[in-house]
């Protein structure tokens, strides 16, 4: 069994309190070496051994409780770390992701939102094309009356098809509109 003495050292040299201090992990190996080599030095295996290191297993043992004592009484508090070492912190915790489930009722409210909200879009765009279409209709049919004998009336019936279609498409945008207040009903504002 090989101790090396310049790790022995490096733990002897901790930072301070308020400076770089060991992650979770590194604190559960540590509790596990503690563990470890507990095991080994109480063993009857090791105790046939006539083995006199200079540092000795309990030394080893020592060493490794000191430093989990110095990071025991450590809270890992935001305020103890720069933003750096959080960020590095925070890097090595595992990241939980809850999946809310929705209940029928909540999946329906939102599907009726959803449609509503898409179909009163529709219906405004729909209704400004119309209205677009109904203006240009009544000033091409300005145009062929000013050609006198010649003159047919079919523009003025596209203006009329397209003045029915924006009303129309206004009736659909209310009615979206009100069915989707329904629906947001029962939702309260966060």
């Amino acid at each position: 069994m090989h101790i090396n003495l310049r790790s022995l050292e490096a733990i002897n040299e901790l930072p301070n309190k308020g400076e770089v201090m060991l992650t979770s992990n590194q604190i559960r190996r540590l509790q596990a070496i503690d563990r470890w080599l507990r095991e080994i030095r109480d063993s009857q295996q090791f105790r046939q051994l006539e083995y006199y290191p200079d540092v000795t297993l309990g030394d080893a043992i020592q060493a490794v409780n000191e430093l989990l004592q110095e990071h025991d009484h450590c809270d890992y508090n935001r305020a103890n770390f720069t933003d750096d070492q959080w960020q590095k912190y925070l890097e090595q915790k595992p990241v939980l992701h809850i999946r809310r489930v929705k209940t029928w009722p909540e999946k329906i409210n939102s599907f009726l939102l959803d449609a509503a909200s898409e179909v009163a879009l529709l219906s405004l765009v729909t209704t400004s094309f119309m209205v677009v279409g109904a203006i240009f209709c009544h000033g091409v049919n300005r145009i062929e009356q000013s050609r006198g004998e010649q003159y047919q009336p079919t523009w003025i019936y596209n203006a009329k098809i397209f003045e029915g279609s924006a009303i129309a498409s206004i009736a659909v945008f209310l009615g979206a509109s009100l069915t989707g207040a329904c629906a947001a009903e029962g939702k309260q504002d966060d």
